[in-house]
């Protein structure tokens, strides 16, 4: 647990070293965001589970792309508050922004994540600690022939989550919920461009819990992210601010 906090005070000591570029020593990109995602989980036995996710994630009203990302993992339950998971994800990021990415590219992303749940009286609190070893498409062009390689990059994330209940019935379908986020990303590594601080995400979600196997969550979301280049020396950082739309579904296979 000691290990944790310290991991805990790691990100946000990089999240405030982040704050001391002013604004004239940041390029600022505004842009406006939808994400749709639907996720899955079936319960395999008493200890494990498969976990499957798609995000489509889009901008402008959802008229353009902004990155897709499919995520699959198998988790495991140390125990009622604590969820070990390993899994894949493969992300198709399109170029966007006023300070765009020359090309589309694609990464594959193999993690690890614990989940330690903590309540506090009735609200759900829950801290999700991640790795990731990231491999990144990158296009290099010479002589007018391009070239795909493949880089490696470590990055990790720490998530906390809180749920408080509005409206719960007693066999807790059509229940109401509010749910607060806040998630940051930190890269390390010798590969670590510019950004060492990757980005930070908060929600701000109304939670309705349809039934056991169905819970819908709707609200706020917003993302600060430092991109992985310099444009005339300085840094850019991406203020996106939209929705998310996201569907649970949650099922037993051994009923």
């Amino acid at each position: 647990m000691r290990m944790l906090k310290n991991w805990v005070v790691i990100m946000f000591a990089v999240v405030c070293s982040n704050n001391l570029y002013s604004q004239d020593q940041r390029i600022i990109d505004n842009n406006s965001i939808g994400w749709i995602a639907v996720t899955n989980t079936l319960k395999l036995n008493k200890k494990i589970a498969f976990q499957g996710e798609y995000q489509w994630r889009r901008l402008d009203g959802l008229q353009n792309p902004q990155q897709g990302l499919l995520r699959m993992g198998i988790s495991y339950s140390l125990r009622k508050e604590v969820n070990l998971i390993a899994g894949y994800a493969f992300a198709d990021t399109h170029p966007y922004g006023d300070y765009p990415n020359a090309n589309r590219f694609a990464e594959n992303r193999i993690y690890e994540q614990v989940v330690i749940k903590n309540p506090i009286g009735k609200v759900d609190v829950s801290h999700r600690f991640t790795l990731e070893q990231r491999f990144l498409e990158k296009f290099t062009t010479l002589n007018g022939v391009t070239n795909t390689e493949w880089v490696f990059m470590n990055r990790m994330r720490y998530r906390l989550r809180t749920e408080i209940p509005v409206y719960k019935s007693s066999s807790e379908n059509n229940s109401v919920s509010i749910i607060l986020l806040d998630e940051v990303f930190v890269g390390f590594g010798k590969n670590v461009g510019a950004n060492v601080f990757d980005q930070n995400r908060m929600a701000a979600l109304l939670g309705y819990k349809v039934n056991k196997n169905i819970k819908l969550e709707a609200g706020y979301l917003g993302q600060i992210l430092q991109q992985g280049k310099l444009v005339n020396g300085k840094p850019v950082f991406q203020y996106n601010n939209g929705f998310m739309f996201t569907t649970h579904l949650s099922f037993d296979a051994m009923k």
